[in-house]
């Protein structure tokens, strides 16, 4: 097993196995490509729709088959139609790590912008395709700039994965609680004292239901935060959790709508509401969550009349909302078709399939009105309020770093709890989660 990495996630400032497996290309006349970050041969001379290659992909998330297929393999397929498109699902003995010891060839990886790197570092799968992206001729300014500034920054320059598709935090409501207790349903552009306003008036008990008016994801709100404050500091190597902004983060997200049935019911199930109690129980007025949750889970919202809106903002950063989470796509270093690896994320970048996603409801990653104005246009759920998603500015990516998820999952979200029911004060919880984060770290760091 790899061992994890020292220090930061950038990977040009950490030592990886260099694996040196076959980086030759493959038929079709591709070349080697000898240096990551060097032009490749120009692939003008090259059709790829009628190459017979071979791209082998895999989620790093451990999706399946069937969404790969249904988002991916199915277009790709058609637009090249010789080349081979294999998926291996991430899985027990076929992980990114068990494929590079066992020799498996793989050409492209997936995963979120949050935890793409770790698995390619440790594996030292990481492989700079700025020479990819100048001879392919992929325009890094037609993309969202924020998710590049953050990619570049993640590689001291060099970059590891593209963006495909994206999403950002809004707000979901339930028409139905807000009709029952007549309340006006919220709309874009509201501020969090707007929400808390809001938020009292739902809050109350009706037909023996204690209804609860607002809850947010912890793991994907605090992830996603407005005001950009990591949870590492590259600097200091420690947690950030003592700095003043995850203190304000907190309160907004969770202690100033924490009313009286939000409390008890978090403090009898011990946990917080989440959106099943928004689509199932229907207990909870509205959610803050990931904008493609719908499309991902149609299965939790059949059953009620729902809309989203924009997520709320602070006074002091009108129009500014919470941070994206692109899905990302890396060119592996031991890929044996690079070039041909590197057209598949061009077609998918590609205005022509960045239209048909953004139709189909998926935020694109295009700064292109004329792609953004389709959102949703085709989808089961077209008669929403897609427009929501475009409303804020993103908000700048946070610093990255490997030990995010857990300094989130492990030491900050349960604190959240202890904070919301009562058992502790914010200012301990972030202290005790700082305190709980520094030990882990220096014993990740003896690794």
């Amino acid at each position: 097993m790899f061992k994890r990495k020292i220090g930061m996630m950038m990977a040009g400032s950490m030592a990886a196995v260099v694996l040196v497996s076959g980086c030759s290309g493959g038929s079709g006349g591709q070349k080697a490509e000898e240096k990551p970050g060097a032009s490749t041969p120009a692939p003008a001379a090259i059709d790829y729709t009628k190459e017979p290659l071979e791209v082998v992909i895999q989620d790093l998330a451990g999706g399946s088959d069937e969404p790969f297929e249904k988002t991916y393999g199915q277009y790709l397929r058609k637009k090249f139609p010789n080349m081979k498109i294999s998926f291996i699902q991430a899985k027990e003995g076929t992980r990114l790590q068990d494929l590079t010891i066992a020799g498996q060839n793989v050409d492209l990886v997936y995963a979120s912008l949050e935890t793409i790197s770790s698995p390619l570092l440790g594996t030292g799968q990481q492989y700079d395709m700025t020479g990819l992206i100048k001879t392919h001729g992929v325009d890094l300014t037609k993309f969202e700039q924020t998710t590049i500034d953050a990619v570049k920054t993640m590689g001291e320059g060099k970059i590891y994965y593209l963006p495909v598709l994206t999403m950002v935090q809004v707000m979901f409501y339930n028409k139905g609680i807000f009709d029952k207790l007549g309340v006006p349903y919220p709309k874009d552009g509201m501020t969090w004292d707007d929400l808390h306003e809001m938020n009292k008036k739902l809050t109350r008990s009706n037909g023996g239901v204690n209804y609860m008016g607002y809850s947010a994801s912890p793991n994907h709100i605090l992830r996603m935060n407005q005001q950009s404050v990591p949870f590492y500091d590259p600097k200091t190597k420690k947690p950030m959790f003592t700095d003043e902004r995850w203190k304000k983060a907190l309160e907004l997200y969770f202690m100033n709508e924490a009313t009286s049935n939000y409390t008890s019911w978090a403090a009898a199930k011990k946990k917080l509401p989440y959106y099943t109690e928004m689509t199932a129980s229907q207990e909870l007025a509205t959610m803050v969550f990931n904008s493609q949750f719908p499309f991902d889970g149609p299965q939790y919202v059949k059953d009620i009349d729902w809309d989203l809106v924009s997520l709320p903002t602070l006074k002091d950063q009108p129009k500014i909302g919470s941070q994206a989470s692109p899905r990302m796509f890396a060119v592996t270093n031991t890929g044996k078709n690079k070039a041909a690896a590197m057209e598949v994320i061009k077609y998918l970048t590609s205005v022509e399939m960045q239209t048909e996603y953004s139709k189909q409801g998926f935020m694109t990653v295009l700064n292109d009105d004329n792609v953004k104005k389709l959102i949703g246009s085709e989808s089961q759920y077209k008669d929403k309020n897609w427009k929501a998603v475009y409303v804020n500015q993103i908000a700048p990516k946070a610093y990255q770093s490997i030990y995010d998820g857990d300094l989130m999952q492990k030491y900050l979200t349960p604190n959240i709890l202890k904070i919301i029911t009562g058992e502790m004060d914010v200012n301990t919880a972030l202290r005790n989660a700082q305190e709980q984060g520094e030990k882990y770290i220096e014993a990740e760091m003896k690794k």
